[in-house]
């Protein structure tokens, strides 16, 4: 069989066939779907940025959680769209479309040593997830991919500034690719460089944010840093996450518990996690590692919603090809079963109707529960082997 199978190893045919329906399914999504109802929430921040100003609409929008960057690109695009005549949906997902081959890119180079690097690029090219997130939802979540890709494979070569500068510039699209940083710091093996990973990260991070930050530095830091999240319910009482909606438990002490201590619950493994895995630099150990810590929010948090997932699809494809295969089935077909029943068309077509379809259907359900149980059992089975790790490494210190 792995004869058989040993084209996968260097560019061909398959290669080019496959760039091209990746290709295809990205132009027919930016193109000829509405995208979910985050395209409209996106206009809407365009238009009122465009005319209250940045600060007007923090001060308007509790919900308007975007960094400044990103509230003024979401203002340049409505302008586009209405001088051009170019729909906004187009506008909108047609630059992070783009950037998805950037992403495919980035992920060959980090395997580059790898007989399988053309099959993982490829195989993220083609991912239902990828073409999902960044060429039909309508958000910006799956530019931390790439951005977070970047300053992984920037880290793995030893450049602790680069990295630093590559996350830093995450910030200025949305302030999750905070969830990356510690594995990044910590994966250099000398603090020297960890502190000038951090520093560079803050420095040029902060760079987007200052002219917002001298005006009212509090309502930026309530608006974006603040910024609780949602448990997304359907008006029918189903939630799309949680792992105290999957062990129905919803109604009881404990999912109030999770959801008050919901930032504590989730960074604090996150980052005990980060730190066992210290001094892993190379390539798929720290993209492991990132991916550990993306799969520790996955399963514990209370808040999310669909779109969290773009974030961490090129680093679970790096977790080995069983979980590679099993993570892809399992989310994909969630969320796109997900997309199909909101929009009543297995072509995304139509416009995206979630309050609408409050009943899902049981198989919608399972595949929920499904996703909700895999992200959980593989945080918590990463928080043991990284805990079984550090003991170990803790007992050869001791004398």
């Amino acid at each position: 069989m792995q004869e058989r199978l040993r084209f996968l190893e260097a560019p061909g045919p398959w290669l080019w066939i496959a760039l091209a329906l990746g290709a295809a399914l990205r132009v027919y999504c930016v193109g000829w779907t509405e995208g979910s109802f985050d395209v409209a929430i996106k206009q809407h921040h365009g238009t009122q940025v465009g005319r209250l100003g940045l600060m007007g609409w923090y001060r308007a929008a509790e919900v308007f959680n975007h960094p400044p960057l990103m509230g003024e690109f979401f203002a340049g695009l409505v302008t586009l769209a209405d001088a051009s005549g170019v729909p906004f949906r187009v506008l909108l997902r047609a630059p992070f479309a783009l950037l998805d081959f950037g992403t495919a890119l980035l992920l060959w180079r980090l395997l580059r040593e790898r007989p399988e690097r053309w099959l993982v690029a490829a195989a993220y090219w083609l991912h239902p997830l990828a073409v999902i997130f960044s060429s039909y939802h309508g958000n910006t979540d799956s530019a931390l991919a790439c951005i977070a890709l970047a300053s992984v494979v920037l880290a793995s070569t030893g450049r602790s500034v680069a990295a630093g500068v590559a996350l830093g510039v995450g910030f200025w699209i949305k302030l999750p690719i905070v969830l990356a940083a510690p594995a990044i710091v910590f994966a250099f093996p000398h603090w020297r460089a960890r502190v000038r990973c951090a520093v560079s990260a803050a420095i040029v991070g902060s760079v987007t944010y200052l002219p917002a930050l001298l005006v009212d530095p509090v309502l930026v830091f309530q608006r974006i840093v603040g910024y609780p999240g949602t448990g997304v319910v359907t008006p029918g009482g189903i939630a799309v996450w949680g792992i105290a909606h999957t062990l129905r438990l919803a109604d009881t002490a404990f999912a109030a518990g999770l959801e008050a201590a919901n930032t504590a619950v989730c960074f604090l493994p996150l980052l005990a996690y980060a730190w066992w895995r210290r001094g892993r630099l190379e390539p798929c150990e720290l993209a492991a590692s990132v991916a550990g810590c993306f799969l520790i929010l996955y399963g514990f948090t209370s808040f999310w919603a669909w779109q969290y997932l773009a974030w961490s699809i090129p680093f679970l494809l790096c977790r080995g090809r069983g979980f590679a295969i099993v993570s892809s089935v399992v989310l994909g077909s969630y969320v796109y079963g997900a997309y199909a029943f909101f929009t009543g068309s297995p072509w995304l077509q139509g416009r995206w109707d979630f309050a609408s379809h409050s009943a899902w259907p049981p198989v919608l359900a399972l595949l929920r529960d499904a996703s909700v149980l895999l992200c959980f059992g593989a945080a918590c089975g990463s928080l043991l082997w990284a805990g079984r790790d550090e003991w170990r490494r803790w007992r050869r210190a001791t004398p």
